[in-house]
């Protein structure tokens, strides 16, 4: 995908990435660990990915000063880097060091497409490179992960997670915490165009929705971002940092895990390698694995815990046969609908491009919505376009947000460094097709309204021409996109795909959680970061009441 031109980079200067490999220096996170312990020692719990989830359980797990965390990361620090910190600049990490930059397998009903998975490989994972929105989902979501054989994941029984993270800036409510590690902002500066879009949405005859992390989640709303002081405020900045103060918390970065080790049926420790040494350090209760919907079931099978067939092929040993181990990879989709027009170019910094969306029902009859476009104040071309990037434009990005398709992840070799397999067969059902393709005439539907069309001069994608529509589902897979939400190759339930139980315990084996985005059984119709805050939040409490 070609970044929106925000012609921001010529006053802001980028810092350049910390090159230590063990996180001690005070001014980096004002933190001092044990060097030898952290390299060769042993610790309670040992966490492997300071990404989103990771970083919220190792905040949480030492709490207790009696508890020792080591927490693993394979990128590096992400303070200091203007580009991270800076939400207006937010795409500018893709394909950078910070990025893991995953491009799926050819895409049987996307035209054999390849898409772009921009994935974090820095501390704060990928919510260091993301969008900063914060959305929940619907409640409908979690009652069905209950429904499904998960109990205590229903809405009732996570809310509190919820609220424990946050600090909303309009305070304490029913549905909304105040004083959490996590800032939630919904009081900033609205860019003109969003305004517009906003109108235009309202004039089309959907409703407007003052929180859609409250009661309902549908309608058309502004953005609740995770932002704090005109800053990314992610994992890393909210929860890690202050983590990083007490004395029972080590962090290594610039390491990457190798394996989980096991003694027969129980996780004792981890291997890692770090400046081309490998190393090994004991988990005396717990391994975690925080890697992501794409590292933690690698991290599985590069163990011989995964599908008998697939470990074979590749000569590793399995130690536990887990069948569904990288199934029920699914993603959200988006497509987008560009407009030429008198778009004012950004001047806040400190709001990301897409401060506005929607959820709409592609069929009054379904219990929440199905559908989550995105309106950037920015034109987001694909790689795959052929029209000259006009920087006056403006995107209602269709997005379905309820897909039925599912696909797998595979490896290809044994060591860490092999590349994937990332099939998730999008576009495979015809209701994800024509889901975007329903999404696609309501976007038109709201550029022809007042507040847009006497700004609009033209549509540049789809492109009138296009109407059909067979022509616009094949607009659909020809510009598809990912929205970075991939979940569930490691999903929670009871059923035999199912790889951890309700209490994010690896099936079959001791001392081994999975606790990330990647236990999500089903995609909830929103963003997933934070919900992987609530899973981190969960899991965190789980962890601690087996302690005892």
């Amino acid at each position: 995908m070609r970044k929106p031109r925000l012609n921001r980079r010529d006053f802001l200067k980028k810092s350049s990435l910390a090159s230590g490999v063990l996180m001690v220096a005070p001014g980096i996170y004002g933190a001092s660990v044990n060097t030898a312990q952290a390299q060769t020692g042993s610790f309670d719990y040992v966490i492997c990915g300071a990404g989103s989830a990771g970083c919220v359980l190792a905040a949480r797990l030492t709490e207790d000063p009696d508890v020792s965390v080591l927490l693993i990361e394979a990128g590096g620090p992400e303070e200091g880097v203007t580009t991270i910190e800076t939400p207006l600049l937010l795409l500018e990490n893709w394909n950078t060091e910070y990025d893991y930059a995953y491009f799926t397998a050819p895409q049987e009903h996307c035209n054999g497409r390849q898409i772009h998975w921009p994935r974090g490989r820095v501390v704060g994972g990928s919510g260091s490179i993301n969008g900063m929105l914060y959305v929940r989902g619907h409640a409908s979501d979690y009652d069905n992960w209950a429904y499904m054989g998960n109990p205590g994941w229903d809405y009732e029984s996570i809310l509190p997670y919820f609220k424990k993270s946050e600090d909303f800036d309009q305070g304490e409510n029913e549905y909304h915490g105040a004083g959490g590690p996590l800032r939630v902002t919904t009081d900033y500066e609205i860019h003109p165009t969003t305004q517009r879009i906003v109108d235009a949405a309202l004039q089309a005859g959907y409703p407007f929705n003052e929180d859609y992390n409250g009661a309902d989640s549908e309608g058309v709303n502004f953005a609740q971002m995770n932002t704090k002081d005109g800053k990314r405020h992610s994992s890393a900045v909210a929860f890690l940092r202050p983590a990083l103060e007490r004395s029972n918390l080590s962090l290594l970065t610039n390491a990457r895990v190798t394996r989980v080790e096991l003694d027969g049926k129980t996780a004792t420790g981890v291997s890692y390698i770090q400046e081309g040494e490998t190393r090994t350090v004991t988990a005396t209760r717990e391994v975690i694995l925080a890697g992501g919907t794409i590292e933690s079931p690698k991290m599985l099978m590069l163990s011989g815990i995964g599908e008998r067939a697939q470990l074979e092929e590749h000569g590793i040993e399995v130690v536990h046969e887990l069948p569904g181990v990288g199934k029920n990879l699914h993603d959200h989709s988006l497509a987008p609908v560009i407009f030429e027009g008198d778009v004012p170019p950004p001047t806040n910094v400190a709001v990301i491009p897409l401060h506005a969306q929607a959820f709409m029902r592609s069929d009054p009859r379904l219990p929440a919505p199905d559908m989550q476009p995105l309106f950037f104040h920015v034109p987001l071309y694909t790689a795959d376009t052929q029209e000259p990037i006009t920087p006056s434009a403006y995107t209602l990005c269709a997005g379905g947000v309820s897909p039925t398709s599912r696909g797998e992840l595979r490896i290809t070799g044994p060591d860490v460094d092999d590349p994937l397999i990332l099939d998730p067969n999008l576009l495979e059902t015809e209701y994800d097709v024509q889901t975007l393709v329903t999404n696609i005439k309501m976007m038109r539907e709201i550029a022809q309204q007042p507040a847009l069309a006497e700004i609009t001069t033209r549509e540049i994608y789809p492109g009138p021409e296009v109407q059909t529509d067979e022509e616009l589902a094949d607009y659909a897979r020809n510009s598809l996109q990912s929205y970075h939400h991939q979940v569930g190759t490691c999903k929670m339930g009871r059923d035999e795909m199912a790889v951890v139980d309700h209490e994010l315990k690896v099936h079959g084996l001791e001392g081994l959680r999975v606790i990330d985005a990647s236990i999500m059984p089903v995609v909830p119709t929103g963003n997933t970061n934070a919900p992987t805050y609530m899973v981190a939040e969960k899991g965190a409490d789980m962890v601690k009441a087996s302690r005892g």
